[in-house]
């Protein structure tokens, strides 16, 4: 025989305030869970919603991979583009992007402050290369123009319209025209500055670049081109897929999200005692109300199942306050990571590791109440005052 569910409800409305404090605990670890999911989901899509197995990245061999640093002859996207089989074809142009990436400080008119951005000097096969981005508005950068990425002006901190179109964008102290806006959903690129390769050669006083990405007709035909790199010694490349780059990049950012999850656990480890506290204290005020329910016939399982449902009702109204508040912070806000940034955003896994956390945080925080019940003596406890 089993205590009614109305039962577990009324005797949580016997302490409001204590009620309330334990929602409100709930409330906010169901919150840092979501943001945390959140978090690690959106890291982990940015460093790897590049990675696509037709593209490919030649690089400087002395590089060790970083894009900042390397630097590739200019000429090598030609070299590609007239003697490596299996590149892709667009309407009759090699997909072969030669760009520069750089990080920069870009200031707006007016503002002193400078800000640090991530420039990429591309040319029009750049569209051609990287197939998530799509423009928004405008049109491709020409000479004394920059395209920004939607992300943009929250990783330099600024508002939207601060980055319209047709705005001044200062770069190394050159005024810029703002020529557009284009989005790459699920990418690093969208945190991006675009503007000519010439232009940005120009900026940095350099001849070079500082990779050359490639669209390959197939992944197969990346034996091809790693056969240039290889015997083309003379200029000191090397060729990795773009999967193989970005799962080194995920992994070299993998550590902050543990951090990030490590310390939430923390968090909710202080919600879980905190919880086991409360309950266990409405153990101690109901004693001999417990051990009469015992007395009439309700055996110490139905006891606990009583105590189990108070927890997970705490828990779940904590969990639904909680998840609504974050849902209405969190959207459109933006984490800036070094020269990147991407979106937080409460999907399905956030929702769904969010509200699974606080549910088993109110089975756990039972835990010490049910196994006090299961050690009442009937008779001690009819004793209680």
């Amino acid at each position: 025989m089993g205590l009614p569910f109305e039962y577990a409800v009324r005797n949580l409305a016997r302490r409001p305030l204590r009620l309330a404090l334990a929602a409100l605990s709930a409330a906010a670890v169901a919150a840092l869970l979501a943001a945390a999911a959140a978090f690690s989901g959106g890291l982990q899509r940015s460093t790897t919603g590049n990675a696509d197995p037709r593209l490919a990245l030649l690089l400087s061999s002395v590089a060790e991979r970083d894009l900042v640093r390397s630097s590739v002859p200019a000429t090598v996207d030609g070299l590609v583009a007239a003697g490596v089989p299996g590149v892709a074809v667009v309407n009759g142009v090699a997909a072969v992007s030669a760009e520069i990436h750089a990080a920069s400080d870009v200031q707006l008119p007016g503002d002193d402050r400078p800000r640090q951005a991530f420039l990429r000097g591309v040319t029009e096969r750049a569209f051609l290369v990287h197939e998530a981005v799509g423009l928004l508005d405008g049109r491709p950068p020409q000479a004394g123009e920059v395209l920004v990425g939607r992300l943009v002006a929250g990783q330099l901190g600024v508002a939207a319209d601060a980055l319209a179109t047709g705005r001044t964008l200062l770069v190394e102290g050159q005024a810029l025209a703002i020529s557009g806006h284009f989005a790459a959903p699920g990418t690093t690129l969208e945190a991006e500055v675009w503007l000519p390769l010439a232009t940005l050669r120009a900026l940095e006083r350099r001849d070079d670049s500082s990779a050359v990405f490639v669209r390959l007709q197939s992944p197969d035909d990346f034996s091809e081109l790693d056969l240039f790199a290889r015997r083309r010694l003379d200029l000191e490349l090397a060729a990795v897929t773009s999967q193989r780059y970005y799962a080194d990049l995920a992994a070299y950012v993998r550590p902050l999200a543990s951090l990030v999850w490590a310390l939430s656990a923390l968090i909710a480890l202080a919600a879980l005692l905190s919880g086991a506290n409360v309950l266990n204290a409405a153990v101690q005020d109901r004693v001999a109300e417990l051990a009469m329910l015992r007395a009439l016939g309700y055996g110490p399982a139905a006891l606990v199942r009583s105590l189990a449902a108070e927890g997970l009702v705490v828990a779940a109204a904590g969990g639904l306050l909680g998840l609504l508040a974050v849902r209405q912070a969190l959207p459109g806000h933006v984490v800036r990571l070094a020269m990147s940034a991407f979106p937080l955003e409460i999907g399905p896994p956030a929702i769904l590791a969010a509200f699974g956390g606080v549910l088993l945080l109110g089975v756990l925080g039972a835990a010490p109440a049910a196994l006090r019940v299961l050690r009442l003596s009937v008779a001690d406890g009819l004793r209680e005052p």
